[in-house]
Formats: C-alpha cells, sequence, structure tokens
C-alpha cells in the first residue's frame, strides 16, 4: 500500500509542476483530476464498505475427530460498484488436521454479487473452537485508502471425541463389585430383583427366557446390585507439558478412555458415576445409567479443557465418598500421577471401594507410584497408549491381584 501511495503523491506532484510550468486548460484539468480522484475513491470505498455484508456458516456445528467439514464465508456486495481488493484475516482448520491463525484470502466482488470460499479440512483433537473472520478490510481503486469492517462473524465448533467400544465379552466390573457378602452371580443362582425390556449392548446371558417368549419379546434381568450399585470415574485433565499439543494429546486420551469404560458400564447393567473439572476449574459429577447418559456426558467431555498443573486427580476422589458402599470400582484416569497423590486418593477411597485402577494417559508411571501400587492390594497402575485406547483398557480388564 506504501508504494501506491508513493506513485501517487509522485504523479499529483508531477500535475501540479505541470499546471505550475504550463498555464493550459489540459494542465489545470490533469491537476484538478488528481486532487478529486482520491476524494471520489475514498467515498465510494465507504459506500461499498457499508453496504457489503459478511457471513461464516460451517457445514455442523458439532464434528468429531479428524472428520471432514467446510466453513463457507460468504461477502455479498449491495453496492454497484465492484469491490477490488478485499482481504480477509481469520482462523480456520486445514487438511493435516491443524487451526491455523492468520489465515489470508484476497477476493473481488462484482457490482451487486456475491462471492463465496470454502475452508474445509479437519481438527484432531476435540475441544471447543471459535473459528472465522478475525480482520477484514477494502481498499479504494486507487489502493491509497482502506476501509476496516467492523463486523467480523465467527462460529463455534465443537470436536467430539471418538466412540470407542470395549469388546462386550471381556470383564471390566466383575461380579465381585456386585456385594461385598456373596460371590455368585445372581444369573448363575437365578434371583433377581427386576426385568426390563432388550437394549442394544446388554448380553445375552442376562435375557430372561421365559418372560421373553410370555411377551413375545426379549427381557433382560436386573440384580438388586446391580440396579444400586455404581463405579466411579476419575477423569483429570491437568497439563502435563510446555507443549499444547501434547497437552491436548493426552486430555483427548483420558476422556476417550472415560467414555469408553462409562460405555461399557452402561452396557453392562450398572451406573458409572463420572468425577471431572469444569470449564471454571470446579468438580463436577454427572451419573450415566442409559444411551442418553452417555451422549449428555459425551458433549460435556467434548468441552472441558485442560487444566494448569496443580491440584489433579486426588482433589477429585474427596467427591467420590458418597457414591461409594465399598465394592464398587474406582477409575482414576489421569495425565499424570505420583505415589504421593496415589496415596492420597487410597486413604480418601480405599477402604470404601472395591478396587481402584489408575489409567495414565500422558506419562509413564514412576518408581514411587508403581511401589504405591504393588504395596496395596486393590490398586493397579495401567499405561494407556493414545493410538490404540482400546487395547490399552482390554488388556487392564484382567487385574494381576
Amino acid at each position: 500500500m506504501a508504494k501506491y501511495r508513493a506513485l501517487y503523491a509522485l504523479v499529483w506532484i508531477g500535475s501540479a509542476v505541470f499546471a505550475l510550468s504550463y498555464e493550459s486548460k489540459l494542465t489545470f484539468v490533469l491537476f484538478a483530476g488528481a486532487t478529486v480522484l482520491p476524494v471520489l475513491t475514498l467515498v465510494l470505498m465507504v459506500l461499498s464498505g457499508a453496504l457489503l455484508k459478511l457471513e461464516v456458516a460451517p457445514d455442523a456445528g458439532y464434528v468429531g475427530k479428524l472428520q471432514d467439514f467446510g466453513i463457507k464465508v460468504k461477502v455479498v456486495n449491495r453496492f454497484a460498484i465492484p469491490v477490488s481488493p478485499m482481504m480477509i484475516i481469520g482462523t480456520f482448520h486445514d487438511r493435516s488436521g491443524s487451526v491455523i491463525e492468520g489465515r489470508r484470502l484476497v477476493m473481488s466482488i462484482a457490482p451487486l454479487r456475491k462471492c463465496e470460499y470454502v475452508f474445509d479440512g479437519c481438527i484432531r483433537c476435540r475441544g471447543e473452537y471459535i473459528l472465522g473472520i478475525e480482520h477484514a478490510e477494502i481498499f479504494d481503486l486507487l489502493r491509497i485508502f482502506r476501509f476496516r469492517l467492523r463486523k467480523t462473524p465467527m462460529c463455534r465448533v465443537v470436536v467430539m471425541p471418538r466412540r470407542i467400544m470395549l469388546d462386550e465379552a471381556a470383564a471390566l466390573c466383575t461380579d465381585d463389585y456386585d456385594s461385598s457378602i456373596t460371590k455368585i452371580s445372581f444369573m448363575e443362582s437365578g434371583s433377581f430383583a427386576s426385568v426390563r425390556q432388550y437394549k442394544d449392548g446388554d448380553l445375552m446371558k442376562h435375557v430372561h427366557w421365559k418372560l421373553s417368549a410370555k411377551h413375545d419379546e426379549l427381557m433382560v434381568r436386573q440384580s438388586e446390585q446391580n440396579l444400586g450399585s455404581s463405579a466411579v470415574i476419575i477423569t483429570d485433565l491437568h497439563s502435563v507439558s510446555e507443549i499444547e499439543e501434547e497437552d491436548l494429546r493426552a486430555a483427548d486420551a483420558a476422556v476417550e478412555t472415560a467414555l469408553a469404560l462409562t460405555r461399557k458400564i452402561i452396557a453392562d447393567g450398572r451406573t458409572a458415576v463420572n468425577i471431572y473439572r469444569t470449564g471454571d476449574a470446579r468438580p463436577d459429577v454427572m451419573s450415566a445409567a442409559k444411551p442418553d447418559d452417555y451422549e449428555h456426558l459425551l458433549a460435556a467431555y467434548s468441552v472441558i479443557p485442560v487444566t494448569e498443573a496443580g491440584a489433579g486427580a486426588e482433589a477429585l476422589a474427596q467427591n467420590a465418598g458418597e457414591y461409594l458402599t465399598g465394592s464398587e470400582p474406582v477409575f482414576v484416569i489421569t495425565t499424570e500421577l505420583d505415589g504421593d497423590n496415589l496415596a492420597s486418593i487410597q486413604r480418601t477411597v480405599g477402604k470404601a471401594c472395591g478396587e481402584i485402577r489408575v489409567y495414565l494417559t500422558g506419562s509413564r508411571p514412576d518408581a514411587s507410584l508403581l511401589a504405591r501400587a504393588e504395596a496395596s492390594k486393590n490398586t493397579s497402575v495401567w499405561r494407556i497408549d493414545p493410538e490404540d485406547i482400546s487395547l490399552s483398557l482390554r488388556e487392564s480388564m484382567q487385574p494381576s491381584f
């Protein structure tokens, strides 16, 4: 832009010299034109900018990780002269899964026309993203003035974590957790408290065949313990690295692990009590006993942020006591944990639960953590591979103690 201003200054000075040196109508018209033309283009630019309309519209407000989607940028020129050029600067995604600030788009719009451009790509980490136009400006026809548009639209896109389904036949919450009195499954003993209609994900061995034949639809047996018992899932997403991408990757693995466990527990006919931190870093509790609860939890976990290093899973464990009766498993999913913090968790819930399983998603267990777990009869530590969460969980379903 400075180049065009310098060229115009030379033209104006040249016309002024000619007008003073050659006192004629031609040199006067040249000088007058060089003086008036910038004012005219400035007025037209302001009117054009006032009549421009910008719109930003995503394909969907909720998308999955690495799922392709587009954001359409539309510029409507409602003035009788063309807009050329126009520059837009914003934050948009690309095909590699990155969110890039400062992406530039230069376009021209014919009179009374619209121009559209679509940013295609995906995002590789779950979370809430504000995408769209941060800065937009147009120039006059001489490129010596600029007009910045005040209204620059943005849009909100929520990227949801992956839905991971665990093997239906694998044991997650075994019958050991159903009661501290008996170790015999109610399915094996034939005793049950109620029946309900079959749902997707229910095990076929829980079907009550006689009642199913009578009602002409599948009916599933539920034990009294199943109706009241819970598994508690503590999910902690605190920062473990100075590299933001590593923090996001570890947090995504923790969220997807918690959701996979919740989905499996619901399929087994139990209730999963999830404890996590919200956007304001305060603890929150959400119980999930049916598929609709899982969907609500999925939406909540899509946007919970990575918190600063500080109070971790041991602080969240203080909210678990009222949901434990002595036999439930407690799953502690965290990006990082040491032996002292595990000791704090054991003091808080160790005597009120059946087992404590620790899943690390951002670091490997250190010696103090392993020693503390080995010294306990009901604690195990597992490392989650973010690239294969399902396999990591399947391996943990066969405790070594």
